[in-house]
C-alpha cells in the first residue's frame, strides 16, 4: 500500500496537467471567427442629362429607317428641350412630315402652321411627296396671309393688271379700286341725281369701318406674333400663336368685307340699269 502511494500521486499530477492542457489546445485548434464586414451599398450612377441635338438626332435617325411611331414619340421629347427658334422650327416640321407619314393629316398641318409662324420662309428638311409639299405650300400662303408678308417675287418683277385692284401689302390691307374711264359723258342732271343717291356713301362708309377695324386686328395679330418669338416656353408660344390666328381671322374677314363694299360701291356707278348709273349721252344727230 505505502509503495503504490507515490505512484498514484503521480498520477493524479498527470491527469491534472493534462485536464488543464486540453481546453488551451482547444481553443487554439479553433479557428478564429471573422467578424462581418458591414456591405457599402453601391450608389448608383446619375442617368445623363438629355440633350436636343442627341434627342433630335435620334428621331431623324428613327425616321430614315421608316419608325415613325418611334421618332414621332422622339420628335416629343426634343420640343420639350428646344430652346429658340433655330430649334423649334426644325422639330416642328419634322414632326410635321412624320404625322403625314402616318395619316394624320390634320396634326401634320398644325405643326407645320406652327413651324412657318415662327419662321414663315423656312423649307422643309427633306424631301416628301408631292402631295404633303403641296399641303406645306398651301399653309405657307395662309400664314403669310395672317402675319400680312408678301411673297417673294421670282424672275421679273410682276405688275398688278390694270382691271384687278391693287392690294397693298402690311398690316393695313386696303383695296384701292382704279376708276375706270367712262365710255360717255354724263350730264349734270345725271350727276346731281348720283351724288343725292345714298347707297354708294353707305357701301363706301362700310368700307371705311371695315377696312379701319381689319387693320387693328392684323396690328393685334402681328403683335402676338412677335411675343411669341420672344416668348421663352414652348406653350407660351403655342397660346400667342392661337390668338394671333384668331385675330388674322378676323382681320381677313373684315378685309372681305370692305372689298365687297368698295366693288359694290363701285358697280353702283358702272353697272347700266343701276339707281345711280347715268345714262349714255346721245350721240345721233337731230335738232334740239
Amino acid at each position: 500500500m505505502n509503495a503504490s502511494s507515490p505512484r498514484t500521486g503521480r498520477a493524479r499530477v498527470l491527469a491534472l496537467c493534462l485536464a488543464a492542457c486540453l481546453p488551451a489546445q482547444a481553443l487554439a485548434a479553433a479557428p478564429a471567427r471573422k467578424t462581418p464586414a458591414r456591405k457599402t451599398p453601391a450608389r448608383k450612377a446619375p442617368a445623363p442629362q438629355e440633350d436636343f441635338q442627341s434627342v433630335f438626332s435620334a428621331a431623324v435617325s428613327l425616321y430614315e429607317n421608316f419608325e415613325y411611331e418611334k421618332a414621332l414619340a422622339q420628335l416629343s421629347r426634343a420640343r420639350e428641350l428646344a430652346h429658340g427658334v433655330e430649334q423649334e422650327v426644325p422639330v416642328a416640321l419634322y414632326q410635321g412630315v412624320v404625322q403625314a407619314e402616318l395619316g394624320q393629316r390634320d396634326e401634320s398641318l398644325a405643326s407645320f402652321r406652327t413651324g412657318l409662324y415662327l419662321q414663315p420662309d423656312a423649307k422643309l428638311p427633306v424631301k416628301v411627296s408631292p402631295k404633303v409639299e403641296r399641303d406645306f405650300e398651301d399653309v405657307r400662303q395662309s400664314v403669310r396671309r395672317d402675319l400680312g408678308v408678301q411673297a417673294p417675287a421670282t424672275g421679273a418683277t410682276a405688275q398688278a393688271p390694270a382691271d384687278r385692284p391693287v392690294q397693298t401689302p402690311g398690316l393695313n390691307p386696303r383695296v384701292e379700286p382704279r376708276p375706270q374711264t367712262p365710255a360717255y359723258v354724263p350730264s349734270v342732271n345725271e350727276q346731281k341725281a348720283s351724288g343725292r343717291s345714298v347707297l354708294p356713301a353707305v357701301l363706301l362708309g362700310t368700307t371705311a369701318v371695315a377696312g379701319g377695324a381689319a387693320a387693328f386686328f392684323g396690328l393685334q395679330s402681328a403683335t402676338q406674333v412677335t411675343h411669341a418669338r420672344e416668348a421663352g416656353f414652348y406653350d407660351e408660344r403655342v397660346t400667342y400663336l392661337k390668338s394671333a390666328e384668331s385675330n388674322a381671322l378676323v382681320a381677313n374677314i373684315l378685309f372681305g368685307t370692305a372689298s365687297a363694299a368698295a366693288l359694290g360701291a363701285l358697280a353702283t356707278f358702272l353697272i347700266p340699269g343701276s339707281p345711280t348709273a347715268p345714262a349714255l349721252a346721245s350721240t345721233g344727230g337731230g335738232s334740239p
